[in-house]
């Protein structure tokens, strides 16, 4: 395969995500493969002692073993933190990077982006202190989506994401405790263009403003988006990675 595009799905989603996306490619003659992460879909579940380096050994082994060779990688939300991990793993395999409304952590604490990290510092204690998954899953889905999002997306999306609340802990334990520089995380970049929705929140504001300063990446504001780009807005994608 001369060059394959790579969609990796954020918190709380899964490779359905990419869907619209995935359509929307397909209509340009372009194929695309989508992933699930460690505990979405049909993918194993993570272990115990799950990190980073347990999900940078099951993307690359979905990504070999499709015989990707090289790959422009697309990331959305905290898919884009493993999408800049797997991108130091594998090297001057993936030749461009687009990324979606991006959530790292580590780059709001380590650049002083305060409001951004403060936000993502108050999702983290109101889901953490919730009193079972049911109240953790709508504090996530209201903070991403805006306050009665929960009771919105109706009662099965309600249950997967309540499902997923264990492995959303997880991340959340993941990406407070990494302290991964961004001078690695951007070292010899690829072609990089970043979306950011005219009306995400504050977090992805910081973390896309900060990623484009130091990949000497495009920073596109998709206008009219929140935080769900790939559902809401999936043609804005297809004509950054088209472009």
């Amino acid at each position: 395969m001369d060059e394959a595009i790579v969609l990796l799905h954020g918190s709380a989603n899964g490779s359905f995500s990419w869907a619209s996306v995935r359509a929307g490619l397909a209509e340009r003659g372009l194929g695309s493969y989508a992933p699930d992460m460690l505990g979405y879909g049909r993918a194993p579940a993570p272990s115990d002692a799950y990190d980073l380096d347990e999900e940078m050994r099951h993307l690359a082994g979905q990504i070999d073993g499709k015989g990707i060779d090289r790959l422009h990688l697309v990331a959305h939300s905290l898919g884009s933190m493993y999408a800049l991990h797997l991108r130091l793993a594998l090297g001057a395999r993936v030749t461009r990077l687009t990324l979606v409304d991006p959530v790292l952590v580590s780059v709001l604490r380590e650049t002083g982006e305060d409001d951004g990290y403060a936000e993502m510092e108050a999702q983290y204690q109101r889901f953490m202190a919730a009193a079972d998954d049911e109240a953790a899953a709508r504090a996530f889905v209201n903070h991403w989506s805006g306050t009665g999002a929960w009771e919105a997306i109706g009662v099965k999306a309600r249950a997967q994401v309540t499902g997923l609340a264990p492995r959303l802990r997880l991340e959340m334990l993941l990406t407070r405790s990494d302290i991964t520089a961004l001078s690695l995380l951007c070292a010899l970049p690829p072609p990089t263009e970043i979306l950011v929705g005219e009306r995400t929140i504050e977090g992805p504001r910081g973390a896309s403003r900060q990623l484009a300063r130091a990949f000497g990446a495009k920073l596109t504001i998709v206008p009219g988006a929140a935080h769900m780009i790939p559902l809401t807005h999936p043609n804005a994608i297809v004509e950054a990675i088209t472009r």
